[in-house]
C-alpha cells in the first residue's frame, strides 16, 4: 500500500520508511503541500503523513480537497506533534484523523497507521458529512448536486468543488490561491482565468445573486464567499406618502380628483364669428381684451373668437 509523507525533514522521512516499510508500506516524500495535493489527487494513497514541523490548518490544499472531494479522502496522520492537549485539539479541529506525538515510538507510528486504515471507511450515501443545508440551498456531495428550494442543479466535477468549498465556510472569503490549490491542485497565476470563468458559471447556474436569499461575494485580494442576502423591511413612516406635506396631496389622490370633477363652465369655449353667441359676446374690459375682440369681428367668416360666459356676470357687461 503506497502511502504519502509531507515533510522537509529527510531524516524524519527515512526514520518513517524503515518503521513502515517492514509492514509492507511504500512510503512517497512530497516537500509541498500543492505537490501534495496533487499527487492525491492523481495516485490512491491508502494514508497521507504529515510532519507536524510543517503546520496544518483546514486552509492546506489537501485538506481541503479532501473535503471537496469525499471519495478521494484518506486518513491523515500527523507525526511528531508536541505534547500538548490545546495543540492536539487544534490539529484534529484542523482535519487530522490521528496525532503521532514526539519522540517517535516505531511501535506506536505502525499501530496508529494500521488502525487508521482499518478504521477509515468511505462515506455512505445519505450520511451527514456528505450534506450541507444554508438557506434555501442543500448540498449532495455524492452526486455533485445542489438543491435550490428543492429543485435539482446538476454541476460539474469542479463546479460542485468551489460550491462545497464555499457553502461549507459560510460567511469566510476562500482565497483564489486557496481554491487553486483545493480544486486544482495547482497555483493561482496558473489557474488564472479558468477560475473566474467557473466563479462566473456557479453564481449563473445556482443564482447566487440574492433572488434565494444568498449572495456571491468577491473582493480584491481576499477571494470569494457566500452569505445571506440583506433584507430590508420598509417601514411605513418611512414612505414617499407619509414622509409628504400634510398640505400636499398625493398624485393618485390628485388625479382620482381631478378625473372625477365636473367640468367647468369657465372653460374657454370657441365659436365662429358669424354665430349667434358671438355676436352677443360681452365686451371685454381690459384694452387688450378689446383688442382681440375687435379682430374677432373684423375676421372672414371662418374666423374663431373666444367668449367666456362667466363674465356675463361680471358688473363691466355692457349690452351691444
Amino acid at each position: 500500500m503506497m502511502l504519502a509523507v509531507m515533510t522537509q525533514d529527510t531524516a524524519l522521512f527515512s526514520l518513517i520508511c524503515k518503521y513502515l516499510e517492514a509492514e509492507g508500506r511504500q512510503c512517497s516524500r512530497f516537500d509541498d503541500h500543492v505537490a501534495l495535493a496533487r499527487a492525491v489527487y492523481r495516485e490512491d494513497y491508502g494514508a497521507i503523513l504529515v510532519d507536524a514541523a510543517a503546520g496544518i490548518d483546514p486552509m492546506l490544499p489537501v485538506l481541503a480537497r479532501r473535503a471537496c472531494y469525499a471519495d478521494r479522502r484518506a486518513p491523515l496522520i500527523v507525526v511528531g506533534a508536541s505534547d500538548d492537549r490545546g495543540s492536539i485539539a487544534q490539529l484534529v479541529d484542523a482535519g487530522a484523523d490521528d496525532v503521532v506525538l514526539s519522540p517517535i515510538d516505531p511501535r506506536e507510528l505502525a499501530l496508529r497507521v494500521q488502525i487508521a486504515l482499518r478504521r477509515f471507511q468511505p462515506a455512505q450515501p445519505g450520511d451527514a458529512d456528505d450534506r450541507l443545508e444554508y438557506g434555501a440551498y442543500r448540498l449532495e456531495r455524492r452526486t455533485c448536486t445542489v438543491f435550490v428550494e428543492g429543485e435539482p442543479t446538476r454541476l460539474t466535477t469542479r463546479e460542485f468543488a468551489i460550491a462545497w468549498l464555499l457553502f461549507s465556510r459560510p460567511g469566510e472569503y476562500a482565497s483564489r490561491r486557496h481554491i487553486a490549490g483545493a480544486v486544482w491542485s495547482s497555483s493561482e497565476d496558473i489557474v488564472g482565468r479558468t477560475l473566474e470563468q467557473h466563479i462566473y458559471k456557479l453564481r449563473k447556474k445556482l443564482d447566487l445573486s440574492g433572488q434565494h436569499g444568498i449572495h456571491l461575494r468577491t473582493m480584491y485580494a481576499h477571494g470569494y464567499r457566500v452569505e445571506m442576502a440583506e433584507v430590508k423591511e420598509v417601514d411605513p413612516d418611512s414612505s414617499p406618502l407619509a414622509l409628504a406635506p400634510s398640505n400636499v396631496t398625493p398624485l393618485a389622490a390628485r388625479t382620482e380628483k381631478t378625473e372625477r370633477a365636473p367640468h367647468h363652465a369657465a372653460c374657454a369655449e370657441i365659436h365662429p364669428a358669424d354665430s349667434e353667441t358671438a355676436r352677443n359676446a360681452p365686451s371685454w374690459p381690459d384694452p387688450a381684451a378689446a383688442a382681440v375682440r375687435a379682430a374677432c369681428s373684423a375676421g372672414t367668416a371662418k374666423a374663431m373668437c373666444l367668449t367666456w360666459p362667466e363674465v356675463s356676470r361680471s358688473p363691466y357687461r355692457r349690452d351691444s
